[in-house]
């Protein structure tokens, strides 16, 4: 499916706003490329189980893989009861806290983006949002709360004093399982399945695809798309995860490569006795355009003209992606610092690169910070510009987070402008915790300076300008609401 088809039926859940409707997501396949019960494998195996239960969970992940592609139910509940007997006797906070780390080094960084956009259209709409799933609660339920999804349907184990049992709750969350819960879900929310959504890759949920008003088939199986079609159903085909292909690996290759280039030529001008600043800025410029270049980016700038308007300046952004100093390298191109952890100053060849560029390494767990701050107004009294991402951190899913308020303070102290720069979509060409670019357009969005002499608080324009990046961004305050209890299917 196009990226213009998926903006359509991102069009149609718009005009379909309204409370009482709900927006069912399976979650293998459709939320995020590949399977959760692999990630939860991996973990187990790093944590150290017994060859008996490690042998028993990976002979039980070979079975799933090959049941999913299949798409036969028949021996489903059998491989979900051999799971839960593996883990008889094992305590349930070890699994929950497995789960975590699953989700932290490999679920959050294979959630498709496009499945986030269709989260993001449905929450605004008004829609409920459920995750209905044959996964475990621990699979899925950080994936929820990233998404801020608040309900979730799955399959579910017996727990006793703490420890599984080795019994499943039935039914199980699978097949007809899962059009049972969602009856429930509308049931209790008073409402009619004609009026819902259901998005899955996977016949194995025909049930409940012919019991909603809006069926979607995401990355379908073959037997799903044929049904599909047959069935004049929508098909939704996401390619921003999974599997890479080989313009993908040969543009990291490449801007790896470019990096490592950049910083050569940066060591060589230093050793020649180059002036500092000019090879700082020769360096910044081919990091910019040679490493943005190799990796498949190209930019769509809105009020490109206030980025040379004042100068110095304090130039803003929200952290999204490692390739946010490419993509700032490209825009600011000369005469600017950035700050960064001083962790990143010992990354081999990077941690180079940005001491070339002059960077301002910051040690978040000191207290006094007044060396840093003594550093920063010299290089704002030279003439150059700051760079400064005022979160600290960032999201997995580059939602905003709250400001802090140093950035604002130099800018009044110094009487230099605040420039804010809005990145919106960095994120999609490497995400968080990702290891492959993927070619993209960035879009950019460079705001009017804010002038050092304007009236109200540093707090309040601090306050104020982080509200504005999460209006521009379409964030909304119900990222982060609160889970209810899973619902048994």
């Amino acid at each position: 499916m196009s990226e213009q088809a998926l903006e359509q039926h991102l069009d149609a859940i718009s005009n379909a706003r309204g409370a009482g409707a709900v927006a069912f997501f399976d979650l293998d396949g459709t939320l995020i490329a590949g399977y959760s019960i692999l990630a939860l494998a991996l973990e187990t195996a790093r944590a150290g189980l017994g060859r008996g239960e490690l042998r028993q969970s990976l002979k039980m992940l070979r079975d799933a893989l090959g049941q999913r592609q299949r798409e036969s139910g028949g021996n489903y509940h059998k491989l979900v009861r051999r799971l839960s007997r593996a883990l008889a006797g094992i305590s349930e906070d070890s699994l929950r806290q497995l789960g975590e780390l699953a989700c932290q080094r490999h679920l959050a960084r294979s959630l498709y983006r496009e499945a986030i956009s269709l989260v993001e259209a449905h929450r605004a709409a008004g829609h409920k949002l459920v995750i209905v799933t044959a996964a475990s609660h621990y699979q899925v339920e950080p994936i929820a709360r990233l998404l801020g999804i608040e309900e979730i349907c799955c399959t579910r184990l017996e727990v006793l004093e703490g420890r599984f049992t080795g019994k499943v709750i039935s039914p199980m969350c699978y097949g007809e399982g899962k059009a049972l819960a969602a009856r429930r879900v509308a049931r209790r929310d008073n409402t009619g399945l004609d009026k819902c959504w259901f998005y899955t890759d996977s016949s194995a949920d025909l049930p409940l695809l012919k019991l909603v008003g809006h069926p979607v088939a995401v990355n379908p199986s073959d037997s799903l798309g044929a049904h599909a079609r047959s069935q004049r159903w929508p098909q939704l085909s996401f390619a921003s995860r999974g599997l890479p292909d080989v313009e993908s690996l040969l543009r990291t290759a490449l801007t790896g490569q470019a990096v490592t280039a950049t910083a050569m030529v940066g060591a060589i001008g230093k050793r020649l006795g180059l002036p500092r600043f000019a090879n700082a800025n020769r360096v910044t410029q081919l990091l910019g355009d040679l490493g943005s270049g190799f990796a498949g980016l190209e930019f769509d700038i809105e009020g490109a003209e206030y980025l040379q308007q004042r100068r110095p300046a304090i130039f803003v952004f929200n952290h999204q992606s490692l390739l946010d100093a490419m993509v700032l390298a490209h825009l600011l191109r000369r005469d600017v610092v950035p700050f960064c952890k001083q962790e990143m100053a010992a990354i081999p060849v990077l941690g180079s690169l940005l001491q070339q560029a002059g960077t301002i390494f910051v040690d978040r767990q000191a207290s006094n910070q007044s060396a840093v701050l003594q550093e920063a107004q010299a290089v704002l009294a030279s003439g150059r510009s700051l760079v400064i991402a005022p979160e600290g951190t960032r999201s997995t899913l580059g939602h905003i987070q709250p400001f802090k308020h140093g950035a604002f303070f130099l800018a009044r102290k110094m009487g230099v402008p605040i420039v804010p720069i809005v990145l919106h979509n960095v994120k999609d060409a490497l995400p968080k915790g990702g290891f492959l670019i993927r070619p993209a357009t960035i879009r950019i969005s460079v705001l009017p300076p804010l002038e050092p002499t304007a009236t109200g608080s540093v707090r309040d324009t601090c306050s104020g300008l982080e509200a504005r990046y999460s209006s521009l961004l379409g964030q909304s305050p119900a990222a982060a609401l609160p889970h209810r209890a899973a619902v048994s299917a």
